[in-house]
């Protein structure tokens, strides 16, 4: 009901604005409101697209952002990661053997590699890299993978100036497991986007109806006013900036459970 609302009071401030600059420009009452009409219809269609575009866009990058949490928060917490990984590598035609809750030692055409499992920090820093490849070099393994949540890129030159190393990150995980049909079954976490709080509250969409207010105010002020031009102006820019409050994705912050605002 609010997008079919916001998208009507969009189209009519819009329809106003229009039929007084044309009416201010050409001096012809029909023809600015003809124009201003169309103008009107067509930006009430790609309003309503635009947001209904976005609030799908929104559901599917949550959807994923907390699909790839909930799996790392799943394998941190995780009690048998290498039962977990076993099933997934032997699908890639792997012949695995297990070294640990947390490692494998796999085989494919004769290589002999080996498979860390690390997820216990946001990103894997040089102590866990240099453990993981202590233990390959101990296991005679000519690869090393590392399944971990982030990587820096400098680690993998480092690793790979002591053995071939394949760093694997979350959403790579993600898609392997997924590609095989062995995700494990996880819960969701949400993640609360960032944004400054000035531009949060100045650029949310509950600005929207003080932006249009304005706008429209300024409009009327530009018909008894002296200087119409400037009004007609902020009006212009008050209506954009309700416009962009509406329909912008980086200030309007997902509803959680939990508010601190």
């Amino acid at each position: 009901m609010s997008k079919i609302l916001n998208t009507f009071l969009s189209a009519l401030a819009l329809f106003f604005l229009c039929f007084a600059w044309i009416y201010y420009c050409l001096k012809d009452d029909i023809l600015a409101f003809a124009l201003s009409a169309i103008v009107a219809l067509c930006s009430s269609y790609l309003i309503w697209k635009s947001l209904s575009r976005i609030d799908a866009g929104k559901k599917t990058k949550q959807a994923e952002k907390n699909a790839l949490s909930g799996l790392v928060n799943f394998l941190r917490f995780g009690a048998d990661n290498a039962a977990i990984f076993e099933e997934m590598l032997r699908y890639y035609r792997f012949e695995v053997e297990r070294q640990s809750y947390d490692s494998l030692i796999v085989t494919k055409n004769g290589q002999k590699s080996y498979v860390a499992i690390n997820f216990s920090h946001d990103s894997l820093n040089k102590d866990e890299l240099r453990d993981a490849v202590i233990s390959a070099k101990r296991a005679d393994c000519t690869r090393l993978y590392i399944f971990t949540a982030k990587a820096d890129s400098s680690l993998v030159a480092i690793a790979n100036g002591q053995i071939h190393t394949v760093i694997i990150d979350t959403q790579n995980t993600y898609a392997l497991f997924e590609q095989c049909d062995k995700l494990p079954s996880i819960s969701p976490k949400k993640a609360p986007k960032k944004a400054t709080f000035i531009a949060r509250y100045a650029f949310n969409r509950r600005r929207f109806g003080w932006y249009f207010a304005s706008s429209l105010f300024m409009l009327l002020i530009s018909v008894i006013s002296y200087f119409p031009w400037y009004s007609l102006g902020w009006a212009t820019v008050f209506f954009a900036l309700a416009v962009y409050s509406l329909v912008n994705k980086r200030f309007n912050v997902a509803p959680t459970c939990v508010s601190l605002d």
